[in-house]
């Protein structure tokens, strides 16, 4: 072999392993961008909450009553209001008829506060319009998607 054939060889496979690397690198970057974890910011949800929420509702709560009901939300929703946290919380966004009944008791007995269940279920539903505009809200699932569909039928 003569020394251009053997530069021209070595040039070539350089290119070639070069190529090679940045197919990887282009690949794990669009498998990254797709896999981006969503992020609840209660900061963010009580901003929007508070904006968005109807004078009527806003007259009657404060800004410590709204940031308690999405506490008391998130605790419920761990499964920490449970006695027996191997049974599954039914998880709505919006909020359920349970979790509605236990922030009301919980704000209730712990900060002498009362919030109208139907004041809670507004701060809920605008929690869950901001869970629906960071895309951390799916479809309904299981029973609740096949009572849903019969709803509507």
């Amino acid at each position: 072999m003569s020394g251009f054939t053997t530069v021209a060889l070595g040039g070539l496979l350089g290119a070639l392993f070069l190529s090679l690397v940045a197919i990887l690198l282009w690949q794990e970057a669009k498998r990254r961008r797709k896999g981006e974890e969503l992020v609840y910011v209660v900061s963010d949800a009580l901003r929007h909450i508070k904006n968005h929420l109807p004078s009527e509702v806003r007259k009657r709560v404060s800004d410590a009553g709204i940031q308690r009901i999405i506490e008391w939300e998130v605790y419920y929703l761990q499964g920490l209001a449970q006695d027996n946290r191997r049974d599954p919380v039914e998880t709505v966004a919006g909020g359920s008829q349970s979790s509605v009944g236990y922030i009301s008791q919980q704000i209730a007995k712990r900060h002498g506060m009362e919030i109208t269940s139907d004041d809670i279920r507004a701060v809920l539903e605008l929690e869950a319009e901001y869970l629906l505009g960071i895309g951390a809200v799916g479809q309904k699932v299981g029973p609740l998607a096949e009572f849903a569909e019969e709803e509507k039928g």
